[in-house]
């Protein structure tokens, strides 16, 4: 189906930086063009989070599959149709006939995609402010993403988030990018303030400007918890205990291979950094 929109309807006052692949460092278009056109022929594309780009996509294309044509829907379908066309002009050196077809298909009679200029990055789009709040948030989903790792926490279970921050400044910032959060976070409820208190039995991550809090209270077992934590230091413990002795055994060092030595020292390595992390993630729940 044909898009029926251009950016020129994009809404440039929203607090969100664009997904534009002009300009950035697209995943797709970027690696294409490392690999079949070369750095030096193609314009110099800014450092882009790749997962900042899907996450982007996810939240827009709910609004883009609602039902209603509001605002939002139309700013979402202009920014889907200048990426469209951006990812098109930069995927045509290697895609030529199928970026012809493409264009042909979602923007009839336009020009054909062999005859337009390479395109270039408006830099009026550029709004660093914008881009350090949304990269902040971004640190604020990955922290909770961290949590819900540490903790096996399911990402189906909702979670609630409290965000405690050094300044007013950073609690607006946040609070600009609170749909975002939410929304990725998976989160049920979040709040944001200067110097926040933390709740009981959370856990902790720092963030840019802050930390977050996650309430843990009613979805682990405190008890439980802190005996599985318990345990797996010490199993840990005792494998680093083990390997620990075989490296100081002369005997093994100097007579085994290199890559057998070294492959010892990167299991001791491992064991102790999740003793580590089990120690702090016991820390947090005592």
């Amino acid at each position: 189906m044909p898009l029926k929109y251009n950016s020129t309807q994009i809404n440039r006052t929203r607090r969100l930086p664009l997904p534009l692949c002009v300009g950035r460092r697209c995943a797709v278009c970027s690696s294409y063009l490392d690999k079949c056109v070369g750095r030096e022929s193609r314009p110099r594309l800014r450092g882009h989070d790749r997962d900042q780009h899907l996450a982007l996509a996810q939240i827009k294309k709910a609004v883009i599959n609602s039902e209603t044509l509001t605002a939002e829907k139309k700013n979402a379908m202009a920014i889907l149709s200048h990426v469209l066309r951006g990812v098109i002009d930069l995927l045509h050196p290697v895609m030529p006939f199928i970026t012809e077809e493409l264009n042909a298909t979602l923007f009839p009679g336009s020009e054909r995609v062999i005859n337009s200029a390479w395109p270039k990055a408006d830099a009026s789009l550029i709004d660093a402010k914008i881009e350090a709040a949304f990269n902040q948030a971004f640190a604020v989903v990955e922290s909770v993403r961290g949590v819900r790792g540490r903790y096996n926490v399911s990402p189906a279970t909702k979670l609630k988030a409290v965000v405690s921050v050094d300044d007013a400044a950073t609690e607006a910032n946040v609070k600009d990018c609170q749909a975002i959060i939410t929304e990725l976070g998976g989160l049920e409820s979040f709040s944001v303030a200067v110097k926040a208190a933390k709740p009981k039995f959370s856990a902790s991550s720092v963030v840019p400007g802050g930390e977050l809090y996650i309430p843990l209270e009613g979805i682990l077992d405190p008890a439980a918890e802190i005996a599985r934590l318990e345990k797996e230091i010490e199993k840990a413990k005792s494998f680093a205990a083990s390997i620990e002795k075989k490296l100081s055994n002369q005997k093994f060092v100097s007579g085994a291979p290199e890559a057998v030595v070294n492959a010892e020292r990167v299991k001791l390595a491992t064991q102790q950094d999740i003793i580590a992390k089990n120690e702090a993630a016991l820390k947090e729940l005592k």
